[in-house]
């Protein structure tokens, strides 16, 4: 496993080597000498925090955090430690979003109780805001449910046709003893499936106390996307049928986004409370 990343920021030699010295072997380490140099390294190493000092020639410490917390995107969320003899200046930092301050000089125990506290205080907010969730495809699209919401996934077993239910819901399938309605998913978007009938899956959900099958070609192993992998701002995203189930979109490696989705939004309110009842017109059991 990779060591967290830091980045040490600071125009005295002495102090970088000290911190360096410190922080070596617990920490991959990447060290700056004035603003313009954290900012450009802050953004093409993302490090897992920065060791920042204020007064440093061609831009300060004050202005590299004020220009971190403005980027939302890239470098909002990066905490920041600042390292400096002068503590008005740093408490008033602490007031704009910096992590921790810690004066100069310092012990090599106080930094490391520092740093490791920053870091998992890190950890902490990322964890509290993250979702596991289940990516699946069907046809052309690829999508993600909250895996909380899915009971198991299995390949798909034999199905039983289900007379009278819509194109997307006209089979079934039997799951211990019970009937479980199946919903084709890339049916329902209108697609055709990029597998062969005996390689798709089914993915059984739990939509308000009522299971149901989804037939999909693909299903990936769960994951678990942090808060600010999660992009809940999707007002007026178009997405066809699925604009409905919108909960967010999912930031994914490669510079992607993939519709992370309410389960029900495949089917409609009414239908789901009509399925108890097509079942039953079609001869099918409910329970063993």
């Amino acid at each position: 496993m990779s060591l967290p990343s830091l980045l040490l920021v600071d125009d005295s030699d002495a102090i970088l080597a000290l911190e360096k010295a410190i922080l070596s072997g617990h920490y991959a380490l990447h060290t700056a000498s004035n603003g313009r140099e954290a900012l450009e390294k802050l953004e093409r190493l993302q490090p897992a925090a920065v060791l920042l000092d204020l007064s440093m020639p061609e831009m300060d410490g004050d202005e590299v955090l004020q220009k971190m917390k403005a980027d939302k995107e890239r470098l909002a969320n990066i905490p920041v430690i600042i390292i400096s003899s002068e503590k008005g200046r740093a408490e008033a930092c602490l007031g704009l979003g910096a992590e921790a301050f810690l004066p100069k000089p310092f012990r090599a125990e106080d930094l490391l109780s520092t740093v490791a506290t920053t870091l998992e205080n890190a950890r902490r907010r990322a964890r509290a805001g993250s979702m596991l969730v289940l990516r699946m495809s069907a046809g052309e699209q690829e999508f993600a449910l909250p895996l909380d919401s899915v009971r198991e996934v299995l390949l798909q077993p034999a199905l039983r046709p289900l007379p009278g239910g819509p194109p997307f819901l006209c089979m079934y399938v039997e799951l211990r003893g019970a009937a479980v309605c199946v919903l084709d998913v890339a049916r329902r978007l209108g697609q055709e499936h990029r597998v062969s009938l005996r390689e798709r899956m089914l993915v059984i959900i739990q939509v308000e106390d009522m299971p149901l099958a989804l037939c999909v070609d693909r299903v990936q192993d769960p994951e678990e996307f942090g808060a600010a992998e999660i992009d809940r701002n999707v007002g007026g995203a178009d997405h066809g049928l699925l604009r409905e189930g919108l909960i967010g979109m999912l930031h994914v490696s490669g510079g992607g986004a993939l519709p992370l989705l309410d389960p029900k939004v495949f089917l409609s309110r009414g239908l789901l409370r009509e399925l108890p009842e097509l079942l039953r017109q079609g001869g099918v059991r409910l329970d063993a």
